[in-house]
């Protein structure tokens, strides 16, 4: 029994419900794993709990920076497996689509992974 593709034509269809919250979501603990203002003195973290303990300022930098390397790391190596699928549904390296999806996958994660099944007719 063959399988058949369901061929995007280099088109990019944005996350919706219920994917585009967890999307949204990755998207901004990257964004605050990636700054240390947010564990600064001056911060509001820093400033209503962490300034109480140097051990909470060190486990905060040990959490951020955990985060931040698997956050990006993982996303990052999802990435490049995601540009296999694209190119076996018909989405062209390098066009438009292609950084659409690759930048949404990026921050999405599997929940861009979970989407596109959904596009191409994998899952239900």
């Amino acid at each position: 029994m063959s399988v058949t593709r369901e061929n995007l034509n280099n088109t990019f269809v944005p996350p919706g419900h219920p994917y585009i919250k967890p999307i949204i979501v990755c998207g901004i603990i990257m964004a605050l794993s990636s700054r240390r203002e947010v564990i600064s003195p001056g911060s509001p973290l820093y400033d209503y709990i962490l300034f109480r303990s140097g051990t909470a300022v060190k486990a905060a930098t040990w959490i951020q920076n955990g985060l931040f390397y698997f956050l990006f790391g993982a996303h990052a190596m999802e990435t490049v497996m995601f540009t296999r699928r694209l190119s076996e549904h018909g989405v062209s390296v390098l066009s438009l689509a292609w950084f659409k999806w690759v930048a949404t996958c990026f921050v999405g994660g599997k929940f861009v992974f979970e989407h596109f099944d959904r596009v191409v007719g994998k899952a239900a």
